[in-house]
């Protein structure tokens, strides 16, 4: 599903416009080093990272996620006859498949009053596989990020580029980078333009925060107080 959002960007091209006279480096230059800063951030606050939570601990939220999430609907039965009887018992997969949701990815259990009782072996396969999948949404950025040399976490770098996009516009009069993170289900991912917008304004604030420290450094080298 191509799902498109818009974006405020007029606090970062300020941000860029008021670093400009402090550095010796060109417009483009400074854009550049935004997307950089952009990706960076925006992949500190892709799921599974959230509020306070990035990098390792990140990883281990999203690991945590889908334990739980499994753990609601099925447990290990070490012996096979003490495994579900159940008419609607199947293999894990299936019941995976079952109880999750489309939209968002998570299971949902309904009215399951208890989990199933499946086997050891199959369930632990489908655990390993479903933890492989850590950080699928944010390697939607990996494609930016290789191209712009921005280094990511081994855990989300390991899915590859192919989910997402990155554009150079180099004109005599128009230099413009657009990234783009195009995994299939980022459209039912709760507040993720949210995230979008909060990592382009963390990037404009660092840049702002550059800009001032360098005007106050030239005041206080100019002799002023």
């Amino acid at each position: 599903m191509n799902v498109k959002f818009k974006f405020d960007m007029r606090r970062l091209e300020k941000a860029i416009k008021d670093l400009r006279p402090h550095v010796r480096k060109t417009r483009a230059e400074l854009v550049e080093d935004a997307a950089k800063g952009f990706v960076k951030k925006v992949v500190a606050i892709t799921p599974p990272a959230s509020k306070g939570v990035s990098g390792s601990k990140a990883k281990q939220q999203g690991d945590q996620a889908i334990k739980s999430d499994l753990a609601r609907i099925m447990v290990a039965a070490a012996r096979k006859k003490d495994r579900d009887t159940r008419a609607a018992a199947a293999s894990p997969e299936e019941l995976h498949r079952r109880f999750r949701d489309k939209r968002t990815g998570r299971v949902n259990p309904g009215a399951l009053k208890r989990p199933y009782r499946v086997g050891k072996t199959e369930l632990l396969a489908l655990q390993r596989r479903l933890l492989k999948e850590v950080g699928w949404l944010a390697a939607g950025w990996n494609e930016a990020a290789k191209k712009l040399g921005v280094r990511l976490p081994a855990w989300v770098a390991r899915h590859g580029s192919g989910r997402g996009s990155i554009g150079i516009t180099n004109g005599a009069t128009r230099f413009r980078i657009t990234i783009a993170n195009e995994v299939g289900f980022i459209g039912n991912v709760k507040g993720f333009s949210r995230r979008i917008q909060s990592a382009i304004n963390l990037q404009a604030n660092a840049m702002k925060r550059q800009a001032e420290h360098l005007l106050k450094k030239g005041i206080r080298k100019a002799g002023w107080k």
